[in-house]
This record gives C-alpha cells, structure tokens and sequence, in this order.
C-alpha cells in the first residue's frame, strides 16, 4: 500500500489511522512498512505512531520487536510516554520475557514514570517464578520486593505474597520464608494458599527442623475452617520417622485422622510399639 501516491498528501494522523488498522487484524510488519513510507517522504511520526506499533507486536505475540522500536523511536528524538513503556512492559510479561521486562521497568522508572500496582506484582510474581531456573533473578526479586513494601501506595497481592515466600523456599532462604509467613499471617492478609505452607513446611524438614515445621501446621489449623493437606502431613511424619521421633509421629498421624485427613505416610512400626499404640499396628 502506498499512501504516497495519493493526490492528496498525508499527514501523520492519516498514517497512523491505517497503522492502526493493520494492527488490529495482526498485520503489524505492514504498519511497519507504512511508518518507514512517512518516514520517506519526511513526515515525522509522534508517540502514538509508535505506540500503535508496541501494542500491534505484543498482540501478535512479538513483544522483542519493541524492544528495537523504542530504541529507533529515541533514536528519532520521540520521547515515550507512559502508554509507550506500559504498553510494551504487560507485553513482555503476558509472554514471558522477564529479562527484557525487567531492563524496560527499570528504564521507566528511570524516565520517571510510576508503574502501577498491578503491574508491580505482575513484575515480581514472574521473576520468582523465573528465579526458580535462573538463580542470578533471585536479587532482583529481592529489590522489588523490599521497594514495594517501602510503598504504601503499592500493595503486595496475597498471591504475590505467598509466591515471594515460596521462592524464598526453593532458594533454600527458609528462615526469611519463615518470617514472611508469620509476617503474612499476623497483619491480616487473605489466608495464605495451602501450596505456600506446604512449600515452608518443605523446606524446613528439608533441613531437619521439624519442630519449626510444626508450628506452621499450628498456624494453619489456627484458621477456622482450614484443614491442613495431605502433604503437610506427609511430610512431617517422614520427617520424624528419619530422625526416630516415633512420638511425634504417631502425634501427627493421630492429628490428621481427627481431622478428617488420611496421610499416605505412616508412623513405622517401631513408632507405634514405642508410642504404645498397638492398636495402630494394622495399618502397616
């Protein structure tokens, strides 16, 4: 399509107008074509021909291509606005490309624009989930953590929260995990998804320390109408059979069938005989 060849000449608006419908029906390299037109006969395009092309390339699922775009607009003296790095930003989230994400957040923030609450927690839930493979994201996780519990204006979602905490777990950082369950619990966030005590709980008989996993279990049956999983009880009478707690094995497993819950993992034979609870002996 040639816009140039018209009678009458056009402007920028009128560029960017087809721009936009090429965008909306996934022809975005052909509103590319078009900006490179008006770029030829010396029209110069303004912010929102660009953000046109941002939001174009991330509905296609080519959020990467922006990354040039924003460059090549600097380039060209546009400065971008707020639309310009939101729009390009909840792309590289939607599609997974945390690295890049994280480099425009922080060129945003720089330019001096506020990112918005949900965007922040959408920042941070997928560099924790991305931390899990990429060990170097961890101390970004970290930052933005800390920066938006320095924000009252910026709330951390309950979802956020419990998957902060359970990064912390897979990076072995058990003690602050601990912490930030307590911390979770006690200013009165929605209740924490049974996959983050689980993760706590995991983690702490991971490293031997049973009684602290307990205590979790405490906090979650301290909620009304909450019944521990499965796992939390699996998990911690394997803990106490490793470590020849009979005891606190029968314990557990005398607690999770008073509460309804049937544990996979059962005290051992040896835990029973010293607890003197023969009667249990038919469930080895």
């Amino acid at each position: 399509m040639k816009i140039k060849k018209s009678l009458v000449k056009p402007d920028i608006y009128s560029f960017t107008a087809v721009m936009d419908g090429f965008c909306k029906v996934g022809r975005s390299d052909e509103a590319m074509e078009l900006l490179d037109e008006a770029l030829e006969m010396g029209i110069t395009p303004n912010v929102v021909s660009f953000n046109t092309l941002f939001d174009g390339y991330c509905k296609e699922g080519r959020p990467i291509e922006g990354i040039s775009l924003l460059k090549n607009m600097r380039e060209r003296n546009c400065i971008p606005d707020y639309i310009s790095y939101s729009t390009l930003l909840h792309g590289l989230l939607k599609w997974g490309k945390i690295q890049a994400a994280l480099g425009v957040y922080r060129e945003m923030v720089e330019a001096g624009f506020e990112v918005g609450e949900r965007m922040m927690n959408t920042i941070l839930r997928g560099v924790c989930r991305r931390s899990w493979k990429e060990e170097g994201l961890l101390k970004d996780a970290h930052e933005l953590f800390e920066k938006m519990t320095r924000n009252e204006a910026c709330a951390i979602y309950p979802n956020t929260y419990g998957l902060v905490i359970q990064t912390l777990c897979v990076a072995k950082e058990v003690d602050k995990a601990l912490m930030y369950l307590n911390e979770m619990v006690g200013i009165g966030y929605s209740p924490p998804r049974m996959i983050t005590f689980n993760s706590v709980i995991r983690a702490l008989c991971s490293e031997g320390r049973v009684d602290e996993a307990v205590s979790v279990l405490v906090l979650i049956c301290k909620e009304e109408r909450r019944i521990p999983s499965r796992i939390c009880y699996n998990l911690l009478i394997h803990e106490f059979n490793r470590q020849g707690r009979w005891l606190g094995s029968c314990t557990v497993y005398g607690a999770a069938l008073k509460r309804g819950v049937i544990p996979h993992k059962r005290p051992s034979k040896q835990a029973i005989i010293q607890a003197g609870m023969s009667s249990l002996l038919l469930i080895d």
